[in-house]
Order: structure tokens, then sequence, then C-alpha cells
């Protein structure tokens, strides 16, 4: 398999069930021949929706911990969940993906089923530029998964460290002939939140992140995800990246990862 090719049509192929490939557009920045930690995350959020009741049945998963146990290589991975809060309201599902014979990653996705529609209460934080009006940027990132995704910075700058901004849409599906969940599309992108806002030198140092932490306000708008991200490193050898997430129609929530910093 070429693990540098980006030009795939899908981040995975199903081979049945519950086992799938990863193609090359899965691969991350640190080496080619693992994946970044978006797309398995993805997958973990469908297998968690898929057994927790149809599509139409009302429920929307709005909040997604993920456990990065340790990596995943691009090639098959064996996904499988189970409800283990069933409800009429709330559904606790979790999920694991396992790659190599190994448990790789873990995953608690909780479902609600939205109730009546109420008027919004609380106080948005300012609204980003729309996607619409920023051009496509580039960014200095030479990895397929980078490839796969169309980025349109809004804020801070992609060539140097620090906090930045930026509207995310996947270029392919996870799957091909699918249309992702809108938790899938965030938990896709949120995990390059420490990648936009990293305030250390990429070729000196890595900050692989050991979870992601997504809540959402409400159900997901639009294909396009904003990511005001920060990150913040300890002199110990850890650090945190937040980042509050828009949509089309404003705020939609918060995300987190948890930052082991090492030399290269």
């Amino acid at each position: 398999m070429d693990t540098n090719d980006s030009s795939a049509r899908a981040y995975f192929t199903p081979d049945d069930g519950t086992r799938f490939t990863a193609t090359g557009a899965t691969g991350g920045p640190w080496t080619p021949d693992l994946q970044h930690g978006g797309p398995p995350s993805a997958l973990l959020v469908r297998a968690a929706e898929q057994v927790a009741g149809p599509e139409d049945d009302g429920l929307v998963a709005l909040r997604a911990a993920i456990d990065f146990l340790g990596p995943v290589p691009v090639g098959p991975v064996d996904v499988q969940a189970r409800v283990t809060r069933p409800g009429r309201t709330i559904v606790g599902v979790d999920a694991e993906l396992v790659a190599g014979g190994r448990t790789a990653m873990r995953a608690r996705v909780w479902l609600l089923r939205l109730g009546t529609p109420t008027t919004a209460i609380g106080h948005d934080a300012p609204c980003p530029p729309s996607p619409d009006d920023m051009e496509a940027t580039h960014l200095p990132w030479d990895f397929p998964y980078a490839s796969s995704i169309e980025w349109r910075l809004t804020g801070g700058d992609a060539l140097h460290p620090g906090p930045a901004a930026v509207w995310t849409r996947q270029r392919i599906p996870l799957l091909e002939g699918e249309v992702p969940s809108g938790l899938q599309r965030v938990v896709l992108v949120a995990d390059s939140g420490s990648g936009v806002s990293s305030v250390l030198d990429w070729d000196r140092w890595s900050f692989v992140n050991i979870d992601l932490d997504v809540h959402l306000l409400r159900p997901v708008v639009g294909d396009w995800v904003h990511l005001d991200a920060v990150t913040r490193t300890s002199a110990v050898g850890s650090g945190l990246c937040s980042t509050t997430l828009h949509d089309a129609d404003g705020h939609l929530g918060v995300s987190a990862q948890t930052l082991v910093v090492q030399p290269r």
C-alpha cells in the first residue's frame, strides 16, 4: 500500500461490517505510516451512532471522549461498539478500535434525543467571518491528511507558532458514498486544533495528544467547521490545546486535547 497517496476517494474502505482499511489520506504529521487522529476518531463515532439506533430515530451524537492508547497504522482496523447506557432520551455508547491485534483507541459517545425547540438562551462569542468570504489557505503541512482538508485561515499565522483560527472542510468522505454526521465531521477536524495552534517547532518537538474531548451545543449545520485554537505547554513535558468550535449558525461547542511534549 502506498501510504503517501493523498488522492484517495475516502479515508477508509469497508472490508466487512466491522473491519475497514485506511487509505493513504489518513497519514499523519509524524510519519505517513501512522494515521492522523481525526479519521479513526470519526470512524469510532460512526460505529457508536450505528449501534445507538436508526438515523431517523431522533438521536443526535453531541459528545465524544476519545482516548488514544497507541499509534494507529495506516492499514486494516477493526471497530466495535456497544450500548452501555440505553434510554429514551440519553444513550451512551462505548466503542473500540483495534489495529495490529491491539486496542489502539477507545471512545465514549453520548447521544441525545432532542426535544421541542426553545428560545436560545446564553451569549455567543463573536462569529468568525464566513468561509465564503475567505480565500483558501495553503498551510505548510506536507502530509496526506492535511491535503485532504480545505483550510481557510481567519486568525493567527499559519507560518509561525501561536493561537490560530481556521475554517475546515473535508475534501473526501469518511467512507465512499456516505455523508458523515455532524459529530463525525467535527472530531475529524478538531484533532487538528493542536496542529494549527502549535507553539513549538515541528522539526524539533513532538506534541502528540493522548485524547480528544468534544462537546457540542447542538447539531452541526453545514459542511464547514471553524477551529479557534490555543495551545499552552508546561515546563514538565505536558500541554493542553483548547478549541472553540463554530459552524454556519454560530457557536457550536468546544474541544480539548492533552499533549505529551517531547524532543524529536
